[in-house]
């Protein structure tokens, strides 16, 4: 109690067993002043169940400290524990589907912010007391130790979890999928959706983002963790982003919450090339060089209950990428088409298929120069296989390509 001593404190929230005035009286009693609202002079946020939103991002905008009612009141004064060895991951860290962001036109008026489309892992990062875990979209991939520096970077931060892209950056700070895992990690974060143990989700955008600039700006988050720039120009950025043959960009709405696993219309995200995420239904023998292997693979979305067949990829499809595919048990019997709509495919384009499981390979991410008007892949190469995605996730997107 004696960091109580001649602190200016605010109080929020519901504490346990007390009355307001009776919490309120305590730290006065351990010499605490109390005030009524966070300010430039308050020294300390001290919160129990269910604080104020409004005070805990004055508080992170001021840099008060933020601690709970047991720690104020504690035997020793409250210190973060912070890892001497490599980090520990947090233990049961809650499982986040992140905020996604639906293809659609660069929207025009105020409200809105813009940010480059990161080509990395997208990945959610639980900070708690000096342990951390990193999970990826679909919380099937653990990246904890796969990045070690951003780790233990992140146990520096106070407790939170932040949501943003792993990625490789080029000497021109820019992302590519091919990169990944030839060079020096990134973390570009563009969201937080928890601070020290308080749900900030439902703050909206602008406010959650001056919580994250403020969350890493006082130099903790060390150089390979960084927030994602934002843009009030999106013609502008969108130009730019052209000139340098990127693949797009995100706008987001600064009025609104984070919603997890929602892909409405508060975040577009609007393309620049035809790219995106397919299923694989099936592979046919390749010749030649890829004797023994798969010359190509064919690709599904899903439609309803069923996987909608859009045709096939072989261009980028090396030995390098097949051996990412071998030893799969997802193989079906060679003639079981069973809930996957051919459409008027040539039956020549399916004759020597294998047949596979859709949801127990991994999922690719697809360059193509547009959809034919019968849904069908036009010119398609493979970019990147992709264990960080969910084919059930895999839908028919309507973009607008330049």
């Amino acid at each position: 109690m004696s960091e109580l001593t001649d602190k200016k404190v605010v109080l929020s929230g519901v504490v346990a067993g007390h009355s307001r005035s009776t919490a309120e009286a305590a730290l006065r009693d351990a010499g605490s002043q109390v005030q009524a609202g966070v300010g430039p002079t308050t020294d300390l946020l001290i919160v129990g169940a269910k604080p104020g939103a409004s005070k805990i991002g004055k508080a992170t905008i001021h840099g008060v400290e933020i601690i709970t009612w047991e720690q104020a009141f504690a035997p020793a004064p409250h210190s973060r524990t912070v890892a001497l060895d490599s980090p520990r991951r947090v233990q049961g860290a809650r499982t986040v589907a992140p905020m996604l962001a639906k293809a659609g036109d660069l929207p025009t008026g105020d409200g809105w912010q813009f940010e480059v489309k990161w080509d990395g892992y997208r990945g959610v990062a639980t900070v708690e007391n000096g342990c951390v875990t990193i999970q990826s979209r679909s919380a099937k991939t653990d990246y904890t130790d796969q990045f070690p520096a951003i780790r233990d970077e992140l146990a520096g931060l106070p407790n939170c979890i932040i949501d943003g892209e792993l990625v490789v950056l080029d000497d021109h700070g820019m992302s590519s999928l091919k990169s990944m895992g030839h060079g020096e990690p990134s973390y570009i974060v563009f969201d937080v959706l928890q601070v020290q143990g308080t749900d900030v989700r439902g703050l909206p955008l602008r406010d959650r983002r001056t919580l994250l600039e403020t969350l890493l700006s006082d130099g903790t988050a060390g150089e390979h963790i960084c927030t994602s720039p934002a843009f009030t120009d999106g013609e502008q950025l969108l130009a730019w982003a052209a000139d340098r043959k990127l693949e797009g960009l995100v706008a987001k709405r600064l009025s609104s919450a984070y919603r997890e696993g929602s892909r409405g219309g508060d975040w577009l995200k609007i393309k620049l090339r035809c790219e995106q995420e397919f299923a694989i239904i099936g592979w046919k023998p390749g010749e030649g060089a890829m004797a023994g292997a798969a010359g190509s693979l064919l690709l599904a979305v899903r439609d309803g209950i069923d996987w909608k067949y859009v045709g096939r990829v072989g261009t980028g499809l090396d030995y390098s990428v097949w051996q990412s595919f071998t030893g799969l048990p997802a193989l079906r019997h060679q003639n079981d088409t069973t809930g996957f709509d051919l459409g008027v495919a040539p039956r020549a384009e399916l004759r020597g298929v294998t047949w596979v499981e859709p949801t127990k390979c991994p999922v690719v991410q697809v360059r193509f120069q547009r959809w034919t008007e019968d849904g069908r892949l036009w010119h398609p190469s493979l970019v990147a296989v992709r264990d960080d995605k969910d084919a059930m996730e895999c839908r028919h997107e309507e973009l607008v390509c330049a």
